[in-house]
């Protein structure tokens, strides 16, 4: 199972997953099911209640999300 801090250091480098988030965000918000879709497939264990807080720290990362 991935943290989320594995994942942002993965993110550094991984072409792949950058494209995915950028898909994700593209519109520049996160729809629930998008959300937990994107934690299934990357075994990552986050609930929708901790949604508000990483869309924050994506913020402070630089995404672009409303």
């Amino acid at each position: 199972m991935a943290t989320v801090e594995e994942l942002v250091k993965q993110y550094e480098t991984d072409k792949d997953l950058q494209n995915e988030i950028a898909k994700i965000l593209a519109d520049g918000k996160v729809s629930a099911m998008e959300f937990i879709s994107f934690c299934k497939k990357h075994d990552v264990a986050i609930s929708l209640d901790e949604l508000p807080k990483y869309l924050e720290q994506a913020k402070a990362l630089g995404f672009n999300i409303k």
